[in-house]
């Protein structure tokens, strides 16, 4: 089972469809309140710590697409370091979730085995440059940051049980713009990028199904039920 879907305002966890109300997500003590919130979920026929591991390991540049994606996102920075005669950005190493930080992403929070969330503040429609930083808004301020002009981005992924030795991922995707103006330039960036959004998270789910079922160099600590 692989589902998906997006939607705006803040919509409740139930009307989704693919997530466990058995305990509050992590990403809501982050980013309660939204705009867009885009959700996919995948059956692994693997357990939970067989899962996380292939979660926390895979290799999400394996995929071609994935890295022509990212590619196309990072070419206003690109070409604006053309334009400017700056150097080049270093080469992409393999991409896991250790490596979201190099990729604009903060840990917010994780809850081991069960729960990761990472978040970013950014202004998607314009190229960021060495003159002109980001805001900085670490894990502690990020729920509460709302200078205006700028979106909030938070996303997680989530492992839970789905039967006798077996996982559900999900991975949520949630945006807040601090301003209705950011809110309107969202909307049109979003009209152009979410669908390729929607495609990487797919993909990665995709990936990390595959490495939790072949099971490379992952070893479980689930002991099987008695009996």
């Amino acid at each position: 089972m692989q589902q998906g879907g997006a939607c705006r305002g803040s919509t409740p966890r139930g009307e989704v469809g693919v997530q466990s109300e058995a305990e509050a997500m992590l990403l809501d003590r982050y980013l309660p309140q939204y705009d867009v919130t885009e959700t996919h979920a995948v059956v692994v026929d693997a357990d939970t710590d067989l899962t996380w591991q292939a979660v926390r390991r895979s290799d999400l540049s394996r995929s071609a697409v994935i890295r022509v994606l990212l590619e196309m996102r990072s070419l206003p920075n690109r070409l604006q370091r053309v334009l400017t005669r700056r150097p080049p950005g270093p080469a992409r190493p393999p991409l896991t979730l250790d490596d979201m930080e190099r990729a604009g992403f903060l840990l917010l929070g994780e809850s081991p085995g069960h729960e990761i969330v990472f978040g970013t503040v950014v202004q998607p429609w314009k190229a960021v440059t060495d003159d002109e930083p980001g805001p900085q808004a670490d894990a502690g301020r990020f729920a509460a940051f709302d200078t205006p002009g700028y979106v909030k981005v938070a996303f997680n992924i989530r492992v839970e049980p789905y039967g006798s030795g077996r996982a559900l991922i999900t991975t949520e995707t949630r945006t807040a713009a601090t301003d209705p103006t950011s809110l309107r330039r969202f909307a049109r960036y979003w009209l152009l990028v979410g669908p390729f959004s929607a495609l990487i998270r797919r993909l990665m789910l995709r990936i990390v199904k595959s490495d939790a079922e072949q099971r490379p160099g992952l070893m479980s600590t689930t002991r099987p039920p008695d009996g």
